[in-house]
């Protein structure tokens, strides 16, 4: 399976050697429930884009530091191709991602009044979708790295919440078939998330950044949240192989 990563933003120069580029977590995220997939990275935010919406199997978008309201120049050709790609491929968004996606197919993101959500944050299952691996996840929600300030508040039509929680409610979501998104950052390493949060201490101040620094110490379902996404994409490519013929 080849995997096209939509990478939405640019590491810090200080900070690739030790973290690599905004897509660099995201091979060993999912490998870490299948070791054979192939990746191809596309610099969205640097106008690299796809030719076409099959030109891999599957698609996943990345975080990002920008603000899917900002509207910035690289967004709205992203933004159409992932219009174009969800009706014809496993469309995968994560945090900017997910944000972006419902934004891209009707739905509506703002600057959160709530504030940010750090640390590891837990979201309850709200439904459980048939293409769930069994046992994949130990319990009834995910406990997952959260980093983010901005929100859905509105759901793009044929939206199905799986998980969220008071302060997310759109914690884990589908829309219509072929897409799937997280809020969280299931990929985010602790060490990552650590030096994210230690950096704004001074903007979050040191009672919330000494939550969020000591929550990294707590169960994190990064490789349950891998085998659920290999679980949607491949759910979804034996319905699409099954009702279009290959265009690869």
């Amino acid at each position: 399976m080849l995997i096209g990563i939509l990478e939405c933003g640019q590491t810090s120069p200080d900070w690739i050697e030790e973290h690599g580029e905004m897509a660099a977590p995201f091979p060993p995220f999912l490998r870490s429930a299948d070791a054979a997939l192939d990746f191809k990275v596309y610099k969205a935010h640097r106008h690299e884009l796809p030719a076409t919406a099959t030109e891999c199997d599957a698609w996943l978008v990345t975080g990002s530091p920008a603000s899917v309201h900002e509207r910035l120049p690289w967004q709205p050709a992203l933004s159409r191709f992932l219009v174009e790609a969800a009706q014809q491929r496993p469309v995968v968004g994560i945090c900017f991602g997910h944000q972006l996606l419902h934004d891209a197919l009707g739905g509506e993101v703002q600057r959160s009044h709530k504030g940010w959500g750090v640390g590891v944050q837990d979201y309850p299952l709200q439904s459980v979708p048939d293409w769930s691996p069994p046992g994949a996840l130990d319990g009834d929600r995910f406990h997952l790295i959260a980093l983010h300030q901005d929100q859905v508040t509105t759901a793009a039509p044929g939206t199905r919440v799986l998980a969220g929680n008071a302060f997310c409610p759109l914690g884990i979501t589908t829309i219509g078939e072929n897409v799937l998104t997280i809020q969280a950052h299931p990929e985010m390493t602790t060490r990552l998330a650590r030096d994210i949060y230690e950096s704004q201490r001074t903007e979050q101040g040191d009672a919330i950044t000494d939550a969020a620094v000591q929550s990294l110490q707590t169960r994190i379902d990064s490789r349950p949240a891998a085998h659920w996404v290999l679980a949607f994409v491949r759910h979804r490519l034996a319905r699409l192989a099954a009702t279009t013929p290959s265009t690869r």
